[in-house]
């Protein structure tokens, strides 16, 4: 259940980053971060049901394949979400600052701050979708 709410999160979190795009864009982004969820949450409803991984025993090469499978998707979802957060708050640098050399220095200092992001983004999604499991 709480996997289930983060990701409903996640999707209101895109819904108001996107809020001042145009409608198609919106509304394909989330259409495609929806079905993503629902094929992740799938994936991981099959995996730990065929390899028992809620109740035991659990079957040899149970917990690699969970871990492959939310490692795939995590790149999924933190990709193009990074993208997409530069991709907004760069139209919004763009408005800010006028002089070029001030808005080069803050699109470097923002590309260095979403790349930290990310691969802090990817060690909370694996704990929130894997866990702690071997």
């Amino acid at each position: 259940m709480f996997k289930i709410i983060v990701l409903i999160l996640f999707l209101i979190f895109m819904y108001f980053v996107l809020f001042c795009e145009k409608r198609a864009f919106r509304v394909t982004i989330l259409l495609y971060f929806t079905l993503l969820s629902i094929v992740f949450l799938l994936g991981i409803s099959k995996i730990t049901d065929k390899y028992h991984l809620y109740d035991g025993p659990v079957l040899d090469g149970g917990f690699q394949r969970l871990n492959d499978w939310v490692g795939f998707f995590s790149f999924l979802y933190i990709l193009p979400t990074l993208v997409i957060i530069a991709y907004v708050s760069f139209r919004i640098a763009k408005k800010l600052f006028a002089k070029t050399w001030l808005r080069v220095v803050v699109y470097l200092l923002w590309i260095a701050l979403l790349i930290g992001i990310s691969f802090i983004s990817l060690i909370i999604f694996t704990l929130i979708f894997y866990g702690f499991a071997p």
